[in-house]
């Protein structure tokens, strides 16, 4: 005897799902709504009912469920939050005929105090799954192919050691203290901050080592240096976490992007700017090639796979006179 269809919540996805007839339906966040629309689609014919590809919320879930197999994990949580962004702002019936460029845009325009470079990409993860649709033959027409994306533009600000000092003297809790720290002594990536697990701690080498199928590119193990103070946090970390991120809040929960960005929102109400995790990342860079450190090395630091980044990133130290006539003086001295 068949088995009687039932929703069911998908926490990963913060939505309720059913199967009926074999097809999967993305329900909705909201309980009420799911479980009506549920019924709905109970009461049509088998024949009318309607299938996967023709909502934008089946299309996401799809890409989201090949990408959770294809990709690497951070790239299924990086796609998966920006996606459920959007979802919450359409109807859980709307149809990808029906979708079009200024759902997005009015999306976007709803949150002023997005950077370019975040808006950009939360552009560029809600077309991704309408040209992967497109591509596995589940659409003919992808509408979102000509939204306009601003750019991504170039990091030139630079945190000063005073302005960390400042940051971090205003942070009371020493969860928050000690990201910030370890983000302003190493340079990690944000993703590999927040991400960061016992497992792949080396505290006798003072370093993280993430491998290859963790690592941005995925095609080389991924080596954090500590230093003296972010080798000390990392080990009071790893006693009290020994599974999971090691990074968490006051609650115990990991930190994610949002997270992280909410409290950097609520400093900027004190220090009049907001700040971010890349930031931290930047500046290191910055004020390691501006000790005279050389590029090759810095560039392993940070984790790259050679100088080209680098040189396109940081030009803005071309235009530091007082840098450039110091590393003449000391070339010639």
């Amino acid at each position: 005897m068949a088995r009687t269809p039932k929703p069911w919540y998908r926490k990963d996805r913060q939505a309720w799902f059913v199967t009926i007839d074999g097809t999967r339906h993305n329900l909705g966040r909201n309980r009420k709504a799911a479980f009506q629309r549920f019924h709905e689609l109970m009461a049509q014919p088998r024949s009318q009912r309607q299938l996967p590809s023709e909502t934008v919320i089946a299309v996401i879930d799809a890409f989201l469920e090949w990408t959770q197999k294809h990709r690497a994990k951070a790239t299924y949580e990086w796609y998966l939050e920006r996606c459920q962004w959007f979802i919450k702002t359409i109807d859980v019936s709307l149809t990808v005929s029906q979708l079009k460029p200024f759902h997005v845009q009015e999306w976007v325009d709803s949150h002023p105090s997005w950077s370019d470079g975040h808006t950009r990409g939360c552009i560029i993860a809600v077309q991704r799954p309408l040209r992967w649709a497109l591509k596995m033959g589940l659409i003919d027409k992808n509408p979102l192919e000509f939204v306009e994306k601003p750019q991504g533009g170039h990091r030139e600000d630079v945190i000063t050691q005073e302005e960390c000092n400042a940051i971090i003297a205003l942070v009371r809790d020493e969860q928050f203290r000690d990201l910030l720290t370890v983000a302003w002594e190493t340079g990690a990536r944000p993703q590999e901050l927040l991400r960061v697990e016992a497992r792949h701690v080396d505290l006798a080498n003072s370093r993280w080592i993430f491998p290859a199928d963790e690592a941005k590119g995925r095609k080389r193990a991924r080596v954090v240096y500590l230093s003296d103070e972010a080798t000390a946090i990392t080990r009071r970390l790893v006693l009290k976490h020994a599974n999971g991120p090691i990074f968490r809040n006051r609650a115990g929960r990991p930190w994610t992007p949002y997270a992280v960005s909410c409290r950097f929102e609520r400093l900027k109400r004190k220090l009049g700017k907001k700040y971010c995790l890349y930031l931290f990342r930047h500046s290191f860079a910055t004020h390691m090639l501006e000790s005279g450190m050389d590029a090759l090395t810095v560039s392993v630091l940070m984790g790259h796979a050679d100088t080209t980044m680098l040189s396109r990133v940081y030009q803005h130290l071309s235009h530091n006179p007082q840098k450039l006539l110091n590393q003449i003086r000391k070339a010639a001295g």
